[in-house]
């Protein structure tokens, strides 16, 4: 009996606890399906509604077409360019700061703004066809030997302006004067009375370049003294 009694009482402390257990299920049930208690995840209306709206691509892809080439109609004509005759360089025109090829000697270029300048061949001819000389060193050095015809007129005395003025008013301006001094690179003197003739009016001037001392080497004629000497032709 006392058996009975226990078995018993266990029965109805398991009833108990399994009812226990299911009234707290049923209310835990009720208090998480509320929607007051749920974490505020919503994301506002109208904000990244479509950010999870992905498009997905199109499984056809049209294939590029060539574009289009115009074929020229019959009635059109097509626009060839006529056919343009090249320019000869004598009609092109020289280029600024281009030194003159007429006025140079095939040799020696001279610089921007410098007279032409001649070598000994050149003014061995124009001696011969009687062109005027101008000897540009100075007088003792004249004296001891000079081209024959040659004037002396040196940048370092004090009278060749009023030579060169003499030249000017006895000479042709448009005929060819040639001036020589020592055996200089640059020609410093010869290049001063070279400017001197040319603000008188002379055209052609040229610069012998090695001067006298070359046409000596050459064994070119040579006169001494004060007198200029005759040149050809006179």
């Amino acid at each position: 009996m006392k058996g009975c009694e226990k078995m018993k009482t266990m029965f109805i402390q398991l009833a108990l606890v399994v009812g226990i257990a299911v009234v707290v299920g049923l209310i835990y049930n009720l208090v998480t399906g509320s929607t007051d208690n749920h974490l505020g995840l919503t994301v506002p209306a109208g904000r990244y509604a479509n950010a999870l709206n992905c498009p997905k691509p199109s499984v056809a892809v049209e294939k590029a077409a060539p574009p289009a080439v115009k074929e020229p109609s019959p009635s059109e004509p097509e626009n060839v360019p006529e056919n343009v005759p090249a320019k000869s360089p004598a009609e092109e025109p020289a280029k600024a700061g281009s030194p003159d090829p007429a006025a140079s000697d095939p040799g020696e270029t001279p610089a921007a703004g410098k007279t032409p300048r001649v070598l000994v061949d050149e003014a061995y001819e124009e001696w011969e066809a009687g062109t005027l000389f101008i000897d540009a060193r100075r007088t003792k050095e004249y004296v001891k030997g000079h081209i024959p015809g040659a004037i002396s007129i040196s940048p370092w005395e004090k009278d060749r302006e009023a030579k060169v003025a003499g030249l000017a008013q006895a000479e042709p301006k448009a005929a060819p004067v040639v001036v020589y001094c020592t055996r200089s690179k640059d020609c410093e003197d010869s290049e001063e009375i070279s400017s001197n003739l040319k603000q008188f009016g002379f055209e052609n001037v040229m610069v012998f370049q090695g001067g006298f001392p070359v046409w000596q080497e050459k064994k070119k004629p040579v006169v001494e003294g004060e007198e200029p000497g005759e040149r050809p032709g006179q």
